[in-house]
């Protein structure tokens, strides 16, 4: 069975751009519990990026789920998801997802600039293998919902 271990946030929705913010998930079971804006929704939709590259519902095309560089009081923000699993076949890997949210002129910019997997030696915690790149999922125009037609 494949385990999630850890969860680096950074820059996504109210996690701070400059700071990490790591989530360390226990086994067999993680409560996620905190008060109305503490982030409970943007962990879950973070786990759910991570592992299917599709942003949340209403996200704006990733232009409300980036942290807004208006209120850091920059013109550029970059995101990062990391995701830390051990495989079904007990190998440790990291799935990263990092994004850019940019102030043009009169409009914001969302750009992802990074999705890989890398897989991290057991023993020396480095990684293993050189970096696969994630390639965005092809989107047909009327594409079933049901999985056996796709």
């Amino acid at each position: 069975m494949s385990t999630v271990d850890k969860m680096l946030i950074k820059g996504i929705r109210s996690f701070d751009p400059e700071n990490k913010h790591v989530i360390t998930f226990f086994k067999p079971l993680t409560l996620i519990v905190g008060p109305n804006g503490a982030g409970k929704t943007t962990i879950i939709e973070c786990l759910k990026l991570s592992c299917t590259g599709e942003l949340p519902p209403n996200a704006r095309s990733g232009h409300s789920f980036i942290h807004d560089p208006k209120v850091a009081g920059e013109t550029e923000t970059k995101g990062q998801i990391k995701l830390r699993f051990k495989t079904a076949a007990g190998k440790d890997v990291v799935c990263i997802r990092s994004f850019q949210l940019t102030q043009k002129a009169s409009k914001m910019e969302y750009k992802a600039i990074e999705s890989v997997l890398q897989t991290i030696n057991p023993h020396s915690g480095e990684v293993a293998f050189p970096a696969t790149k994630l390639l965005p999922k092809p989107r047909r125009k009327h594409q079933s919902e049901d999985p056996l037609i796709a």
